[in-house]
């Protein structure tokens, strides 16, 4: 699968709605567009889904039955690090205001046609990572404190050496861009080249196992056999 945020390159979309018909005609709509989506009718689908899924970006309903929009966005963005669209038929200006500050990328009023939807789907994985304080980087179940060069998994340090952590923050920070061995190279081992570019493969698997035993399901790792690495 290509980075999302290529020009046509495939989603992997949370959508999140009550209304089966709503849920049915987008999902068929962006299927048919060639994302891969993923439908809950609840938050609390929603934060099933969200935990086991790889997800890309969501999309929220405001109100739910057994909560609101808001409060579902928020704990997205705490949580699971993915952004997310919040969909609705309310345009007055205080629920826009209200869905932006509760973690919502962006507020997008129904109807709205597919083709727009997609667009500020892509507009908002443009936008990069969440940057939750100066220096920290918050992606799916990881929080990485660049200054002090920690990693944590559910409030818990994650055991990297500096290596692992240089290799892990910089595909993190470029998360969805391919990276080439010789560009980890440059960016992780530049004080001290190594002799082969193995070394580089060696280092993704010890960090792979850690995150594996740290039970960590996002972000994923991924090998793009004959270029390199991304993190999606």
């Amino acid at each position: 699968m290509s980075p999302p945020d290529a020009p046509d390159a495939p989603l992997r979309i949370l959508l999140v709605d009550d209304d089966a018909e709503i849920r049915l005609a987008f999902r068929a709509a962006l299927t048919r567009r060639g994302h891969s989506v993923v439908t809950a009718a609840t938050a609390s689908e929603a934060r099933e889904l969200a935990a086991t899924s790889h997800v890309d970006v969501g999309i929220i309903d405001l109100m739910l039955p057994d909560g609101d929009g808001f409060a579902l966005c928020a704990e997205i963005g705490r949580r699971w690090g993915f952004p997310t669209v919040m969909l609705t038929a309310r345009d007055e200006d205080a629920a826009v205001v209200n869905g932006l500050a509760s973690g919502a990328d962006d507020y997008v009023v129904k109807p709205v046609a597919p083709a727009v939807l997609e667009a500020r789907l892509r507009a908002v994985l443009r936008r990069g990572l969440r940057v939750t304080e100066p220096d920290r980087l918050s992606l799916g179940d990881l929080v990485i404190d660049q200054s002090a060069m920690r990693v944590y998994v559910a409030g818990s340090d994650l055991d990297l050496s500096a290596t692992e952590f240089r290799l892990l923050s910089t595909l993190v920070s470029e998360r969805g861009h391919a990276l080439s061995r010789g560009q980890l190279i440059d960016a992780v081992w530049a004080d001290s080249l190594p002799s082969t570019a193995r070394v580089v493969d060696t280092t993704i698997q010890r960090v792979r196992a850690k995150l594996a035993a740290a039970g960590v399901t996002s972000p994923v790792l991924e090998t793009l056999r004959g270029i390199g690495y991304l993190v999606r």
